[in-house]
């Protein structure tokens, strides 16, 4: 445990700013909240981020001018770390663990594993790449109680799974844009679930297309559940409405995927 250097939260797995080099919680990662000595740096990128004029040398680029082409610059030029990759990795090992745990590890389904694994790093990296097409720093972080929880589930013999061992972070203050990031990771769910179902009318006799659909359900609506730090909380919060239609299609999905 580490302590955040503005208020001394303690954080299993603390933020490092990646301008000053400390430490801090959830609440002060981004150099705004805690008054970073290298904010005019962080403003500076951030501004060239959202003009998409940015480049890895730090500087704006003067031959992006046409706005087409700084969009396109925006979503191709995703942000990383080895500390997202690192946690990434984690998350993906223990949802393979879940999809093992169907069958008590008896049996390795290459079909079955792709529909765990795509569910879970589609929807993330959708809230990843809407955030920074936004111009915000956006990246994965595990959570403890979250691995702990999705390891719990990876238990053969537990009745119930829950696969929720991290999140996307964002920092952006524009309430539209963070219900929009928010929102896109169901979305992916359930445009993936459609695309099972549809499929079964082809190939009928595929029972992981039929997987593939329920299971895409499953996450959706396990996410738009409106509690604590999940999607659900957060679309509500933005737009009732939003919400409402998105959670009724997804019951829509789940109730077809299961006939």
């Amino acid at each position: 445990m580490m302590g955040c250097t503005i208020c001394g939260l303690e954080e299993s797995i603390p933020f490092r700013c990646n301008y000053c080099g400390r430490s801090f919680c959830h609440i002060h990662r981004i150099p705004i909240n805690h008054s970073c000595l290298f904010m005019d740096r962080y403003v500076e990128k951030k501004r060239f981020m959202v003009e998409g004029n940015y480049n890895d040398s730090g500087s704006a680029s003067s031959s992006t001018s046409n706005s087409l082409l700084g969009s396109l610059l925006r979503v191709v030029k995703i942000k990383s770390s080895r500390t997202e990759l690192l946690h990434l990795s984690v998350a993906t090992l223990l949802i393979i663990a879940v999809g093992l745990s169907f069958n008590s590890y008896r049996h390795v389904s290459w079909q079955f594993l792709v529909i765990f694994i795509s569910a879970f790093l589609i929807h993330e990296f959708a809230h990843k790449f809407l955030a920074q097409y936004y111009g915000s720093w956006a990246e994965f972080r595990a959570q403890m109680y979250g691995l702990i929880v999705t390891a719990i589930s990876a238990i053969p013999f537990m009745p119930f799974k829950f696969i929720a061992p991290g999140a996307v972070m964002v920092g952006l203050s524009d309430r539209n844009k963070f219900g929009r990031v928010a929102l896109i990771g169901p979305l992916t769910n359930l445009v993936m679930g459609f695309a099972f179902l549809a499929s079964t009318y082809i190939y009928p006799y595929h029972s992981y297309l039929y997987t593939g659909a329920s299971f895409n359900a499953w996450i959706a609506m396990f996410n738009l559940l409106p509690f604590g730090t999940l999607d659900g909380q957060k679309i509500f919060d933005w737009n009732k409405i939003a919400w409402g239609c998105t959670m009724a299609v997804t019951m829509i999905l789940f109730i077809v995927a299961y006939l």
